[in-house]
């Protein structure tokens, strides 16, 4: 028996999913509670129509990702803050500073979640910064702090 689902239930599926289940539990269980109903033909037609959208638009977006990359392999960025004799930062340079720089400059592919520092940046130097834009695409950045002062 097939069911839309019409909200997500555990280890069964997500909303507007379209699954196969027993008659019984299809209809002592799912249909009773009304988390999902009996798709018709339209029904099936447009989920599928839905998922190749869905694929187009993940291959697209990964393809973007992947040109990202080729543009960011020999990126260096460039900050200047305000520092004290030492060359310490008065503030720290975090994931949303890098994050909000490189999204001016090449669109709005990059979140915070991307970018990986192991502890915010508080004095100047160079640092090499970690870009995870998936879990396979990754690449790196330099990143050069100089003080306002020089």
């Amino acid at each position: 028996m097939q069911i839309l689902l019409n909200q997500d239930v555990p280890s069964i599926g997500k909303k507007g999913d379209i699954i196969t289940v027993s008659e019984g539990y299809g209809r002592n269980f799912l249909l009773r509670k009304r988390l999902g109903i009996i798709p018709t033909a339209q029904d099936i037609a447009q989920k599928k129509s839905q998922a190749k959208q869905s694929e187009a638009n993940e291959k697209a977006h990964l393809e973007a990702l992947n040109n990202l990359k080729a543009k960011l392999e020999n990126y260096s960025l460039t900050v200047v803050a305000k520092t004290n004799s030492e060359g310490h930062l008065f503030g720290a340079i975090k994931e949303s500073d890098i994050v909000s720089r490189l999204n001016t400059e090449f669109g709005e592919l990059l979140e915070k979640q991307m970018i990986h520092i192991a502890s915010p940046i508080k004095a100047i130097g160079t640092y090499t910064i970690d870009i995870h834009l998936t879990p396979i695409i990754k690449t790196k950045i330099e990143l050069y702090v100089n003080s306002e002062n020089e």
